[in-house]
């Protein structure tokens, strides 16, 4: 397996953290570990890992900043901000170096503030038999749906759930928005202890350092039972309480 610094040009998002190219891994073991090894290195951060299509989790990443403004400066001190976003003394209008992360977070957290946990269920995601049997695959052997490469973004946030404003993804109507996916995250992690580790086209990763508890088995089988709509009976053969990771899909239609 290689890891490395991810350089301008390996990414089609610009690198607002500092961040690492995985790739000739051939086990979900080793992501895992390597996530895990980045979290030690990074005490003060936490690590938001890609998933599956790397390609089109950074289209739609770009297209939900510019669609929600993330990406916004005005008002803000930039002061402080690298040079090379600068052009000719004049801000480039988007963000493109770390020093900028704090404009991003503070856009996020904006938006985010005031939304319902309930509100996830109101966008009626659902799973019909075919994507039921493939979200089991996924938990069952994910190595086949995580991209040949992986971008490690070591992102300045505490909480696992607050990485999702370094890649915000979600943006066709039908599925949940960068929103939504924290709210769903933090639910996971207040309520489960599942951190949030990874953002994919399709699919959100949950990691948990403890063993899913049965009564914490029950209601995290509720909870997504309302999130997708399906009988408990369906949800139980997602969720497998002597896994420590749990992949979820957040849009439409899992591809």
């Amino acid at each position: 397996m290689k890891i490395e610094p991810l350089k301008k040009g390996q990414s089609s998002n610009e690198i607002i953290c500092k961040s690492f190219l995985i790739c000739d891994f051939s086990t979900i073991e080793e992501i895992i570990a390597t996530y895990q090894q980045l979290s030690k290195q990074h005490k003060e951060n936490s690590v938001l890992l890609t998933l599956d299509d790397l390609g089109q989790a950074e289209y739609t990443s770009s297209h939900a900043t510019m669609n929600h403004n993330l990406d916004n400066t005005e008002n803000y001190d930039l002061s402080s901000v690298d040079s090379a976003a600068f052009e000719d003394g004049e801000h480039l209008g988007y963000l493109s170096t770390p020093s900028e992360f704090f404009i991003r977070k503070n856009n996020f957290d904006k938006l985010v503030k005031g939304i319902a946990y309930t509100s996830i269920h109101q966008k009626n995601l659902s799973l019909d038999k075919e994507e039921l049997e493939s979200l089991v695959a996924v938990n069952a052997n994910p190595y086949s749906w995580i991209d040949e490469y992986v971008i490690a973004k070591i992102v300045p946030v505490q909480k696992s759930y607050e990485v999702i404003c370094a890649f915000p993804n979600g943006y066709f109507d039908g599925d949940l928005n960068p929103f939504e996916n924290y709210i769903l995250a933090k639910r996971l992690h207040e309520k489960y202890g599942y951190e949030l580790f990874g953002v994919g086209a399709s699919l959100l990763g949950f990691i948990k350092n403890e063993e899913l508890l049965e009564n914490e088995y029950r209601g995290l089988v509720t909870d997504l039972s309302k999130l997708y709509h399906q009988p408990e009976v369906e949800i139980e053969k997602i969720v497998n309480n002597k896994s420590n990771i749990l992949f979820l899909k957040y849009t439409e239609q899992l591809e």
